[in-house]
């Protein structure tokens, strides 16, 4: 079981209240958002949401995870974020080799 593929359709089955709806912003299919949210109550051993033909409510113990849950996935964003932002940036010695007619004329300027 992907435990963070399993939060992040946790989450976004209480924020928009549907299957379906989550599905679709995670474009994923209702029964694979199904399937994570079963893997995740199965794991931890309670329900989490309480579930009619049209719509998904978290129960009381699934809103204390819920909380949980996007503080969780906001930092592993922000990690993401980090190791992105850090290598976006060039960082350490340029070597050039170019003959000496265009260092001169193009190269000195520049630098």
């Amino acid at each position: 079981m992907d435990k963070v593929a399993s939060l992040r359709a946790f989450v976004k089955v209480v924020e928009s209240g549907s299957f379906a709806e989550a599905g679709r912003q995670l474009r994923l299919s209702r029964s694979a958002i199904s399937k994570y949210i079963a893997d995740l109550e199965e794991s931890l051993g309670v329900q989490l949401l309480n579930r009619t033909t049209r719509h998904a409510s978290p129960t009381e113990n699934g809103q204390r995870y819920f909380e949980r849950a996007v503080v969780i996935l906001s930092e592993i964003e922000a990690a993401d974020q980090a190791v992105t932002q850090a290598q976006s940036a060039p960082r350490g010695l340029l070597r050039v080799n170019a003959p000496m007619s265009f260092g001169t004329m193009r190269l000195g300027p520049a630098l």
